[in-house]
């Protein structure tokens, strides 16, 4: 099987959008070739780490230096966490001390892939930014379209 998870916090404003891009592509009927699932709770990722995972996108917001909304696909290998953490932890979002714990206790992982997106905000609050609330349905289809892609021939 092959995944998008959206990660998130749902109440943080745009923390919230690889939550949202995972419903959108729900709505809009663009699972394809792959399962959308929205994952709030980093721990719960290691539910999807096994031998039946073939393939993993995750969308999760990025500080990256672009404009607010704007977003770009990289590599697991591309990214280090600036979170201050004081471990690894259940109520701590941080996917990276995610899937290290998963290495570290015999969990598959897949080849994995990150859509990031830029955020404009991520205080409290239920809402994305106007900047990424207007360009969900693209970020939705960016992602499907990793997946089409993905399916050409080597």
């Amino acid at each position: 099987m092959r995944y998008l998870i959206g990660t998130g916090t749902w109440h943080a404003s745009d923390d919230a959008v690889g939550l949202r891009v995972a419903e959108k592509v729900a709505e809009l009927g663009l699972e394809q070739g792959f399962r959308a699932e929205a994952v709030a709770s980093g721990i719960d990722l290691l539910s999807y780490l096994d031998a039946s995972t073939e393939e993993m996108l995750i969308v999760d917001c990025a500080r990256m230096g672009l404009e607010p909304g704007g977003w770009k696909f990289f590599e697991l290998a591309d990214v280090s966490s600036r979170k201050q953490l004081a471990g690894i932890s259940t109520h701590e979002g941080d996917i990276l001390k995610i899937l290290q714990l998963a290495r570290e206790t015999g969990h598959t992982i897949p080849p994995i892939r990150f859509l990031g997106i830029e955020p404009q905000q991520t205080g409290p609050g239920p809402a994305l930014s106007p900047a990424l609330e207007a360009r969900l349905s693209e970020y939705a289809r960016a992602a499907a379209d990793y997946f089409r892609r993905a399916e050409r021939p080597s």
